[in-house]
């Protein structure tokens, strides 16, 4: 992961690169690509935000408006 970047620069591109191959499967009548797609998602945006020495969590990725209730 480069280093130049910040962790709310390299989330959303992580989210942008994501949210276009699920579009992609989506389009393509593959649901359980697209699943597979944003499982493999929340699994590295959490392991970028450990990278960066922070606490993983959901409530930092792109588009959350409002806290995940536990």
């Amino acid at each position: 992961m480069p280093t130049a970047l910040s962790i709310e620069q390299h989330l959303q591109e992580l989210h942008d690169e994501y949210a276009a191959r699920i579009n992609e499967a989506v389009a393509d009548d593959r649901d359980d690509l697209a699943w597979q797609l944003a499982d493999s998602y929340t699994r590295e945006a959490l392991r970028a935000q450990a990278a960066y020495g922070l606490t993983p969590s959901l409530d930092r990725l792109p588009g959350r408006s409002a806290p995940v209730a536990a």
